[in-house]
C-alpha cells in the first residue's frame, strides 16, 4: 500500500522529500560527526599519553641496566682472566715471576677500568660483562708487557748474582 501512496504522490511533493530527510537526519548526522571527531582526538590524547610512558618506561629501563654492576662471581671470572691472560703474555717471553704477574695483571685491570671511567671491578654495568671479558682476553700491549719481562729478569739476574755472592764465602 505504501508503494501506492508514494506512486500517488506529485512531482513537487517528491521534490520536497529529499529536503524533508535532509532537515530530520542532518542534525543526527552532525552530532555522530562530531562524536567522531571528539573520540578520534580522545583516541590522539592517549597515544600520545601512552607514547610518553613508553618513552619513560625505556628510559628507567635503560638507567636500570646502565646501574646494575656485575655481580661477585662475575667480578671473580674478570679477576681470573686477567690472571690467565697475564701468565699467557708472559709465558711467551718464559717468565714466571710472582710479582711480574701481579705487576701486568694490574696494569691490564687498569686500562679495563680506565674504558669505562671507575675504580673497581664490581662497578662494571651488568650488561657490559661480555665487552669487559672481551677486553681483558684481547688485552695486548706489547711495549708494557716487554718492560714487565725486563724488570722480571732484572730481578732475576738480582737474585741470581746475590745467590752467587752468599755462595762465594762459604766456599772461600
Amino acid at each position: 500500500m505504501d508503494e501506492k501512496a508514494l506512486s500517488t504522490l506529485t512531482p513537487e511533493q517528491t521534490s520536497v522529500i529529499p529536503a524533508i530527510v535532509q532537515q530530520m537526519m542532518g542534525p543526527l548526522v552532525e552530532a555522530m560527526a562530531k562524536l567522531l571527531e571528539n573520540n578520534t582526538a580522545a583516541l590522539q590524547q592517549l597515544s600520545a599519553a601512552q607514547q610518553v610512558q613508553n618513552d619513560r618506561l625505556e628510559a628507567l629501563e635503560r638507567q636500570i641496566r646502565l646501574n646494575t654492576p656485575v655481580t661477585r662471581q662475575q667480578v671473580r671470572y674478570l679477576s681470573a682472566a686477567m690472571k690467565e691472560h697475564t701468565l699467557e703474555l708472559l709465558d711467551k717471553s718464559s717468565v714466571s715471576d710472582p710479582k711480574a704477574v701481579r705487576k701486568l695483571a694490574g696494569i691490564i685491570k687498569k686500562d679495563v677500568l680506565a674504558d669505562y671511567g671507575i675504580t673497581t671491578l664490581e662497578e662494571i654495568p651488568k650488561h657490559e660483562y661480555n665487552v669487559a671479558m672481551h677486553n681483558i682476553k684481547t688485552w695486548n700491549n706489547m711495549r708494557i708487557v716487554r718492560e714487565v719481562v725486563k724488570e722480571a729478569r732484572k730481578r732475576e739476574e738480582e737474585a741470581a748474582e746475590a745467590a752467587l755472592a752468599d755462595a762465594e764465602p762459604a766456599t772461600g
